[in-house]
């Protein structure tokens, strides 16, 4: 099992504090006793501490503090550091680039990899992709001019120029001083300051250099992000505060409703083209990288803080995002007495013609954007061993014998709209209908698409299927297909 990230960065963090004792602009010598050869492991893996050149560097501890090299520490948190020699001051600011920065902007923006040394005309195109404009100058193209490029594409030009405002003309080279920046032309100071406090910039930026990719991917994205086009999420798997934003997410949540489509996901489910669809709203999609992403539907807001949770148990870190749904489905009578099942506000059963039920629930989708593949597909595994019913796992009431996440499900559904390597994962088709902001979504097996065509064709002619994968986990596959409870 992984080492939780979160734990490990507190330590590190705590490691910063104490290695930071020499007071700023102090030149003293003192000889110290030290116990060297301390190892660090970051998640598992033996961190090896180097200098800027890349050698090797040693940990030890002195009078029970334990030193490292700041940079090596700065890295190990994802954070980067710069030096300033005249002030003799070390500044650690703002997270590394994003490695899947360049691979988001081509899945939702269509802008291919950067490569080396930007130029201008590249970088235009990309600013006008995600509805930005191109910049003023002719020629190369520098860092800061990029920067302020991106703070106007992130709808920050009129915050930038309150940094010359009269009230305090000094502001810009106050926030520059405060990041240890130096060296930037008037005509893009005050942008460059917005960035920084708004992190669309980092502290180290060469903003006299050439735009090289790496920054230009980064000023992208921060745009795409402050501009509200990125990814929309609650936060980390791993933030503390993730339990009590799901809750308020969850408590924040209502029934929505589109008359149209609501009424056309019955006839498809009553003329037996589909088991079920679900009722989503556009402003509350996650927007993630399908590669890395599951999507975890569940009715309990317990069941989705206890799952989140158990990833952090599992060192399992994602980016955690909840859209809620109205779902809609047939009800199977193996699952109970469908007289016996109590309405409440947010669940409720309906008969339908040949003695069959629907039943009317408030969901979600929890979508998750895992760090890596393997997270992504260690899921389906995690669930199966505690997040999922068997016949030899409950008693004869249905209550598990052994220990299972609050509210699990006989057949949950988790679905990738990108193949898995698990082959135990099967195809269905999602068929989305549209109306507005709001869709619809009932899942068939590949050749039933038709079916549903058939029905939208003939009860809202005026509407389209747009039909995509999904990979589906095989107990789900089993209740689409009828062929076995669990």
């Amino acid at each position: 099992m992984k080492k939780s990230p979160r734990i490990l960065s507190s330590v590190l963090a705590v490691l910063l504090v104490l290695s930071m004792t020499i007071s700023a602009g102090a030149t003293v010598s003192k000889t110290i006793q030290v116990n060297p050869g301390i190892t660090v492991y970051v998640d598992d893996s033996k961190l090896v501490p180097t200098d800027i050149n890349g050698k090797i560097v040693d940990v030890f501890a002195s009078d029970g503090t334990t030193y490292m090299p700041l940079r090596a520490l700065s890295q190990a948190l994802g954070k980067s550091v710069a030096w300033n020699a005249d002030t003799r001051t070390v500044y650690v600011s703002g997270y590394s680039a994003d490695d899947k920065n360049s691979d988001y902007l081509q899945t939702y923006f269509g802008i291919s990899p950067f490569s080396g040394t930007v130029s201008r005309t590249d970088f235009d195109a990309a600013l006008v992709k995600i509805g930005g404009k191109k910049t003023d100058g002719t020629g190369s193209l520098t860092v800061a001019e990029a920067v302020k490029a991106a703070v106007c594409a992130a709808g920050m030009e009129q915050l930038a120029l309150t940094y010359t405002a009269p009230v305090n003309s000094d502001k810009v080279d106050e926030r520059l001083a405060a990041y240890g920046v130096t060296g930037v032309s008037k005509t893009y100071a005050s942008y460059v300051a917005a960035a920084l406090d708004t992190g669309i910039a980092l502290s180290t930026y060469d903003f006299s250099a050439a735009l090289d990719a790496t920054t230009a991917s980064s000023l992208l994205m921060a745009a795409v992000n402050v501009s509200g086009h990125g990814r929309n999420y609650l936060g980390m798997a791993s933030d503390p505060d993730i339990y009590s934003k799901l809750q308020s997410a969850w408590n924040s949540f209502t029934n929505f409703d589109d008359e149209k489509l609501t009424n056309l996901g019955a006839k498809l489910v009553i003329q037996g083209a589909s088991t079920g669809y679900g009722l989503k709203y556009d402003g509350y999609n996650a927007n993630f990288l399908p590669k890395y992403t599951l999507s975890y539907g569940h009715s309990d807001i317990t069941h989705a803080i206890q799952l989140i949770g158990l990833l952090n148990s599992e060192g399992i870190n994602a980016k955690v995002q909840m859209e809620p749904k109205v779902s809609i489905y047939e009800y199977m009578v193996e699952w109970g007495d469908p007289t016996k099942v109590q309405a409440t506000p947010t669940y409720k059963l309906k008969q339908i013609d040949g003695g069959r039920w629907l039943c009317y629930a408030m969901e979600y989708d929890l979508k998750l954007e895992f760090d890596t593949v393997a997270d992504k597909e260690a899921f389906h595994g995690i669930i199966e061993n505690y997040a999922k019913k068997y016949d030899n796992r409950v008693d004869t009431n249905g209550k598990p014998t052994v220990p299972l996440l609050s509210g699990s499900w006989w057949q949950p559904l988790y679905s990738s709209t990108v193949k898995m390597e698990n082959t135990s994962f099967k195809l269905l088709k999602d068929n989305v209908i549209r109306d507005g902001a709001y869709s619809i979504h009932p899942y068939s097996l590949p050749e039933n698409s038709s079916k549903i065509a058939a029905v939208v064709a003939s009860v809202a002619p005026d509407l389209k299927v747009e039909s995509s994968d999904l990979y589906v986990d095989p107990a789900f596959y089993n209740y689409i297909t009828g062929a076995d409870h669990q």
